[in-house]
């Protein structure tokens, strides 16, 4: 990875509702995050992120978000536990991407106020996050009983014991990162429909772009399902990186 391109990973606050305690978890991790050599982080407050709610997909996505994902190298996914799963504003931003997440870790950190630590959280999760590319890490955080863990009124920490779990998830996270960027970056898809294609140009920087996977979308409309692959269901998505600059682009496989 060159010294001068640093992972980018950005903490998703995943919550809107007001007294938010997932606020201070999201916080806490940014700045155990940001401490570390090598990575850039920022907040990102889906609660500041303008999303309609009266579409969905990519006609309810939002540039700058869709950006961010692009550029990102692996996500902090904070998320709440409500009644046995995850808040629905957070699956409908993350439905709002596809191909700026494939082949990019994801890790959750789970809240809740019960004794469970949000773990109804991450198995509800980890379907969505299959389906849209991410792959999960094998570490979590997972904060119960989060009034005691953090201070209502500050959020400053209670239970060091936080410390060491949360320094254990972020090995993980930036490892998979690592290894993920260089498998988009370098290693093509396999399969005839890649090898048969032309390369991508990058739109940043003109360099050819290694095509690192295949995703098979299922149609949305009536129009869209017309022009689907009979054989397949549905139309193809190519998802292709760019090493020279780190910039991701796709297009459908033709």
């Amino acid at each position: 990875m060159p010294e001068d391109r640093p992972l980018y990973l950005p903490v998703i606050l995943g919550t809107t509702r007001k007294g938010r305690m997932s606020a201070h978890a999201a916080r806490f991790v940014l700045g155990e995050l940001s401490r570390r050599k090598g990575v850039d982080s920022e907040l990102i407050d889906i609660a500041q992120v303008p999303f309609p709610i009266d579409d969905a997909g990519e006609e309810a996505r939002d540039a700058a978000y869709a950006s961010r994902m692009e550029r990102a190298d692996g996500l902090v996914l904070v998320v709440p536990e409500y009644n046995h799963s995850f808040p629905g504003l957070f699956k409908h931003v993350l439905d709002t991407c596809l191909a700026e997440y494939i082949h990019k870790p994801a890790g959750v950190v789970a809240v809740s106020a019960g004794p469970f630590g949000g773990t109804r959280v991450v198995q509800s999760l980890l379907p969505a996050l299959r389906e849209v590319g991410l792959v999960a890490t094998f570490t979590d955080v997972n904060f119960g009983k989060v009034y005691d863990v953090f201070d209502e009124a500050t959020g400053a920490l209670r239970e060091p014991a936080f410390l060491r779990r949360t320094a254990d998830f972020l090995d993980e996270l930036v490892w998979m990162a690592k290894a993920l960027r260089h498998g988009r970056e370098q290693i093509p898809a396999e399969g005839e429909a890649a090898e048969a294609g032309e390369p991508m140009t990058c739109p940043r920087c003109g360099d050819a772009m290694n095509q690192h996977a295949s995703k098979l979308v299922s149609p949305t409309s009536a129009l869209e399902a017309a022009e689907a692959d009979p054989e397949l269901g549905g139309s193809t998505l190519e998802a292709h990186t760019c090493a020279a600059c780190g910039a991701g682009a796709s297009r459908p496989a033709g």
